[in-house]
């Protein structure tokens, strides 16, 4: 028993052990300067967390090659130094670098970067959640035949004579082989501009790339025609790309939505349909309800492409974009009787004024007389039996 005693509390004690261990081994290390954060990058183990605990400034770039690692700013500031002076190609503020590499940056600001704020370089796969970046130089992220995976990410002003957001790029000094970059949308992406907030680079040995959208993702990327497009949850198109046509793009898809504006009298109604599709008459039919939308009094005709109801709408038409069609509403006419029903109208009139006439005529002829007669013979009996009654 003693023994069954001893075993049962070595394997809690075991178990106990490997808990704290394991616990302690991810403790986030928390750093409060360029020093400790670059100390705690170099020493750190895979998956490791460093936690910020005020803003940083950095003299120069931090470079994250062959580990796992997150870096949570729990807030704060990631920024460039007064005393930044970098001479080297790469003035990114934070990169991730070949493959093998998984850098995860969550609640945290980049700004005032020299060139980019963070970059994923030739393989390496970026995270960025809960991240704010702005005032870079020429733009926010770089996808340098890397992969960036956008959980949570929001955009102010990046670039120096436009707007640039996340560019996708392959540069010269990019090893060549299978590494492609890649974008993925798994969750929210939004911007202060909207000009460039996907932005397909120039200049370099960029041939194709991919994109890609997680289902749980609210925004989606998209390929259309010869750019990239991002959507919101309705599948509305919220910032385009520019245009490249000597590469090729591999991902999804899209169609754009075209708006229809139903104009019913000072009333409106409004869908969307995908780009290309043309409408029936029963589809905008079903679409109108007048009893609801307080016309019931009017009964609809047709369809126009302009208020003053001049041009049909064509069906056969394919919407490329959004466009207003204007119902003609007729007021229902008051149902008025025919001659037919006249003539009976008048018919019955007259007779029944005959009958009134009928009814006031003072009655005369057999009914008279037989009155006359039965009152006088009631008189003679009545007369008959007084006589009676005095003989006796």
């Amino acid at each position: 028993m003693k023994t069954l005693n001893k075993l049962v509390l070595f394997i809690i004690v075991l178990f106990a052990t490997l808990f704290l261990f394991t616990n302690f081994s991810h403790a986030a290390t928390e750093v409060n300067d360029e020093t400790s954060l670059r100390e705690a990058i170099n020493s750190a183990e895979d998956n490791a967390v460093i936690e910020l605990t005020t803003n940083i400034s950095l003299t120069n770039p931090i470079e994250i090659v062959g580990k796992t690692i997150t870096i949570d700013g729990k807030g704060n500031t990631i920024t460039k130094d007064d005393s930044w002076n970098v001479q080297g190609s790469n003035r990114t503020l934070i990169t991730a670098g070949s493959v093998g590499t998984k850098l995860t940056l969550k609640n945290l600001k980049l700004t005032n970067g020299e060139k980019y704020g963070v970059q994923s370089y030739n393989g390496a796969h970026v995270v960025l959640d809960g991240v704010t970046i702005t005032n870079c130089g020429f733009g926010a992220v770089l996808v340098n035949a890397g992969t960036v995976e956008v959980k949570d990410l929001h955009l102010g002003r990046n670039g120096q004579t436009s707007n640039n957001g996340i560019e996708i790029a392959k540069g010269f000094s990019v090893d060549t082989g299978s590494n492609e970059p890649t974008l993925i949308m798994n969750g929210t992406l939004t911007s202060s501009e909207p000009e460039n907030v996907i932005y397909l680079a120039i200049n370099d040995t960029l041939t194709d790339f991919e994109v890609q959208n997680t289902e749980e993702s609210t925004n989606k990327i998209f390929i259309s025609g010869n750019k990239v497009v991002i959507t919101d949850a309705e599948n509305n198109i919220l910032y385009s790309s520019n245009e490249r046509d000597d590469i090729s793009m591999e991902g999804e898809t899209f169609t754009a939505n075209v708006t229809v504006t139903i104009h019913l009298n000072d009333k409106t109604l409004t869908t969307t349909v995908k780009e290309g599709t043309s409408l029936t008459r029963k589809d905008l039919e079903n679409l109108i309800d007048l009893e609801e939308l307080g016309l019931e009094k009017y009964t609809l005709t047709d369809f126009y492409t302009d208020k003053e109801f001049k041009t049909k709408f064509n069906f056969d038409t394919k919407l490329t974009e959004d466009i207003a069609i204007y119902a003609k509403l007729d007021l229902k006419e008051t149902a008025k009787p025919n001659d037919k029903d006249k003539e009976d109208d008048k018919a019955k009139d007259d007779t029944e004024k005959d009958d009134k006439v009928k009814d006031d005529t003072p009655k005369t002829g057999t009914e008279g007389q037989l009155g006359i007669a039965l009152f006088l013979s009631a008189s003679a009996i009545i007369a008959i039996a007084l006589l009676k009654r005095r003989s006796l």
